[in-house]
């Protein structure tokens, strides 16, 4: 056997009856001869991981793995570990204080290693200080089931094993009775030696359960990703009455952290009918067989994540416990969190995936941020920010750049111009003129005129999509269907297509105010350029574009350089569909397989539009400046203080995206609303329609690192539901 096991997707086992004769019939790889191996080769020491090896269920068959089985089996049992509720609920009661008063919460570092620190060694019965240093060396330890590793990596679970058995008491050592607690799993294995297998050693077998527990956590922290970057109703339902008990096996089998199971013939066998040679192995997609568990039976908790036959997951019913015990408390306890979704990460081998870091939000309360500045979270005081343009102006970019070049003796005339003519930065009458002029053309009355334009840019985005050897859902569908369209319907034509598309990511940077004079200078200097490669289109079939008309009837107060500008902050601005569009396209295709095919219909599309835009929405903020003294839910801003609307805890606020704020609201909502809306409802069907078994490379995307901006670099997807694990 070798890594090469995962690199024949289609030889996978899916089908949930074979995969459980699979379990049932073949062997687990033995690592044991591997280190046996290595260890042959030049003395090299891996005493400690040969015995945690040794001393792990895997490595045991037959009437070794049955005794073990029989005497474990009653700890492990609901019965069980009743009296380890109450460590588990103190636990989860202390994980939800801790992460309230984090200053950078994180649900991995502040919820689900804690958990695991604060549970698993005191139940299997390790004195382990909770230090980042032993859950490292657990989790490094974990990869003990990989096969064939390199011998840097069998090194260090060397002395991971070596630290963690190092943390085992003594024989007689917190086991004087009932007043220490309940009975812990190493105390019942040394008063129960004479009924295991003569060469099992309780403290390595304890300390590899040890190891294994920790996937409990990790899919505890994959249903919190889950679960959080669903539709707000999902993590709202956590918190009620009877969740756990209605939920927990339909979490477990969507958010199970094992990706794939293993297993090998001794011996030339037969199963279910399949012939297999010795030495074969048989890779079984746990994801794929759970999604058809779910549509063969027709019920949500069908699922196989613990494997089957007499290898199956000893901790079943601790994970069970885990589960239904620390989502609810959290979700009751801070029914307020929000991801952040592009700073999450995630580990994934062929054999499992686990989130690593799941920033958040903790609470909707708005709070200062600084000296100057106002972090809005909660809705009323952002409703009141957005529609009362008496009290609040967009920040005044105007004058802060005349007052900045005066002091500075900078020359900033274009970045002035570029303020003067961003929508976002205007106020009075100047803004008002524009505005009409340019909803006159962009409004939803306009919109059937551009149908035929974005169909055919759907069209092409389409055929750049199929025709790519590494499909991607950013740079072939979402970027290519916002360019072609924006292009045309706001008019760019520019002298150097191949330079100005090299400048055009960058004008998304005019989105942010108060940049520092280095990144002021970088901004202006990029506008410049791109102005002076711009001009105003021919004439082609169909209607004529907004530039065309802006100049064809130019607003009083508006020179065609003007016109020009304006026309370049919108397409600067266009990035966020592309952004919003991929966002969705993630969230979507992150969902389980059967709810994703409902997004061919047009009609899911129409109705669930609002809520989409809402959780996957680009910009992470709305700015306003107070222009007089206001007190505004118990906060006293002064007269030029910033107020800062944080979009994604707002929307979160907006029950399926009613009332939310992606948009803006009042005086100063984004123009391009409606066609980016009509854009979106007509893409996402389009995209499943021409794909129907698309799905993602599991956790490949990655984020650009924008402080202003939810924004894929990349979405990495295939076309069948089978993945390539060959990693």
């Amino acid at each position: 056997m070798s890594r090469h096991v995962w690199s024949d997707p289609d030889s996978f086992v899916k089908a949930p009856a074979m995969a459980a004769a699979v379990l049932r019939s073949l062997d687990l790889p033995r690592i044991d001869r591997y280190l046996d191996e290595i260890a042959g080769r030049g003395g090299i020491d891996l005493d400690a991981l040969r015995r945690l090896s040794a001393n792990t269920l895997v490595a045991m068959s037959g009437p070794a793995h049955l005794q073990t089985r029989r005497v474990i089996a009653p700890f492990f049992s609901q019965a069980g570990l009743a009296p380890w509720r109450p460590l588990i609920e103190a636990a989860c009661r202390e994980v939800c204080e801790d992460l309230a008063s984090a200053s950078d919460p994180d649900l991995v570092r502040h919820a689900a290693v804690p958990l695991f620190l604060k549970i698993m060694p005191k139940i299997l019965g390790l004195d382990m200080p909770q230090t980042q240093e032993h859950f490292e060396a657990a989790e490094t330890a974990q990869r003990l089931t990989e096969p064939y590793l390199s011998l840097p990596t069998l090194k260090a679970l060397n002395e991971a094993a070596r630290l963690l058995v190092a943390t085992c008491p003594a024989v007689g050592e917190g086991e004087g009775g009932e007043e220490e607690g309940p009975e812990t799993l190493l105390a019942c294995l040394r008063r129960r030696k004479d009924e295991l297998p003569e060469f099992l050693e309780p403290e390595y077998f304890v300390a590899g359960l040890l190891v294994g527990s920790n996937s409990a956590t990790q899919s505890l922290a994959f249903a919190l990703y889950g679960l959080l970057s669903g539709p707000a109703q999902l993590w709202a339902d956590a918190g009620k009455p009877g969740w756990g008990a209605r939920q927990t096996q339909e979490i477990l089998g969507l958010y199970q952290s094992t990706r794939t199971l293993v297993r090998v013939a001794s011996e030339a066998t037969e199963v279910a009918g399949c012939p297999y040679h010795q030495g074969q192995s048989a890779v079984v997609d746990i994801v794929a067989a759970n999604a058809c568990l779910r549509a063969g039976e027709g019920t949500r908790h069908a699922h196989m994540s613990f494997g089957s036959g007499a290898h199956r997951c000893p901790g079943v019913f601790l994970s069970e416990i885990l589960v239904e015990t620390a989502i609810p408390m959290l979700a009751r306890a801070l029914p307020d969190l929000v991801l952040k979704t592009d700073e999450c990460r995630f580990v994934v081998t062929p054999m499992m995936q686990a989130p690593t870091a799941l920033p958040c939000y903790i609470d909707k309360r708005s709070r200062r941020a600084s000296a100057r500045l106002w972090d809005i979270r909660d809705m009323a005081s952002a409703h009141r920010i957005l529609r009362d343009n008496d009290a609040f102006s967009p920040p005044p970019m105007e004058s802060h750049l005349a007052l900045l070049s005066q002091a500075s003796g900078e020359d900033l005339d274009e970045a002035t111009r570029i303020a003067r003519n961003a929508l976002f930065f205007m106020d009075g009458p100047r803004h008002e003129v524009l505005k009409q002029a340019l909803m006159r053309f962009l409004g939803t009355a306009q919109l059937a005129r551009w149908q035929g334009v974005v169909d055919a840019a759907l069209d092409a985005a389409l055929g750049t999509l199929a025709s790519m050897e590494a499909p991607d859902l950013v740079s072939g569908y979402s970027d290519p269907l916002r360019k072609r369209t924006m292009m045309r319907i706001l008019g760019i034509s520019c002298r150097d297509p191949e330079r100005f598309d090299a400048l055009a990511p960058h004008l998304q940077d005019v989105l942010e105010p108060w940049l520092s004079m280095r990144n002021l200078r970088r901004v202006q200097a990029v506008f410049a350029e791109a102005l002076s490669l711009m001009e105003v289109p021919a004439a082609v079939d169909g209607p004529p574009s907004l530039l065309e008309a802006l100049v064809a009837e130019a607003p009083e107060g508006f020179d065609e350089a003007d016109l020009k500008a304006v026309v370049l902050v919108l397409y600067g601005a266009s990035f966020n569909l592309s952004h919003t569009l991929s966002n969705a396209l993630l969230a979507i295709l992150s969902r389980p397989a059967e709810e994703q095919a409902a997004a061919r219909d047009p009609a899911w599309a129409e109705a669930n539009i609002d809520e989409l835009v809402a959780r996957c929405s680009g910009p992470k903020f709305i700015y306003r400046v107070a222009r007089t003294d206001v007190s505004l839910g118990g906060m006293a801003m002064k007269a030029g203080d910033t107020a800062r609307l944080n979009i994604r805890v707002l929307n979160r606020q907006a029950p399926g995206g009613n009332g939310h704020v992606s948009f803006g609201k009042g005086l100063h909502r984004c123009v391009g609303a409606a066609l980016s809306v009509m854009v979106l409802k007509r893409a996402i069907p389009a995209l499943f329609q021409r794909f129907p078994d698309m799905a993602l490379v599991t956790k490949a995307h990655r984020h650009h690192a924008m402080s202003e901006t939810v924004a894929l670099s990349t979405l990495p997807c295939r076309f069948s539901k089978t993945e390539f694990h060959d990693e």
